[in-house]
């Protein structure tokens, strides 16, 4: 059985809301420890189904039916940013864990921009893959 779609949709899913909370923490709402808080739990728990979501990933495309019918126009690069978005969610977490709230302005909202980014270019690539195959 595949879980790799139902574990990324899970992971980006807990990304998006953490670096949502982060921005909203580094920007409007500074005083909320809550909102940081918040973003730091599900950074947790995405760093942890990311690692799961890339194996998961890597043994799909390894199937004979993927690399068939998967142009590669769409799964090298959704393979590669996939990674780089495994290994991004688990520094930055380890770097926001240390420095929790002394880290700042400038660097906090540059960490949830680009894991925005990312999350949402990981996504987009994955979605275009899924269409092919239903």
């Amino acid at each position: 059985m595949n879980f790799h779609p139902l574990m990324v949709y899970f992971t980006v899913g807990a990304l998006i809301f953490s670096y949502v909370a982060y921005f909203l923490y580094f920007t409007f709402l500074h005083g909320k420890r809550f909102v940081f808080y918040y973003g730091l739990t599900n950074h947790a728990i995405a760093s942890a189904f990311s690692i799961l979501t890339v194996l998961t990933g890597l043994g799909v495309a390894s199937t004979q039916y993927v690399q068939q019918k998967a142009p590669f126009i769409f799964l090298f690069p959704h393979k590669w940013l996939g990674l780089l978005l495994a290994l991004y969610t688990v520094v930055t977490f380890v770097f926001l864990w240390i420095k929790q709230t002394d880290l700042g302005r400038k660097i906090g909202i540059a960490f949830s921009f680009v894991g925005m980014g990312l999350s949402f270019t990981v996504l987009i690539f994955g979605w275009l893959l899924r269409l092919i195959f239903f």
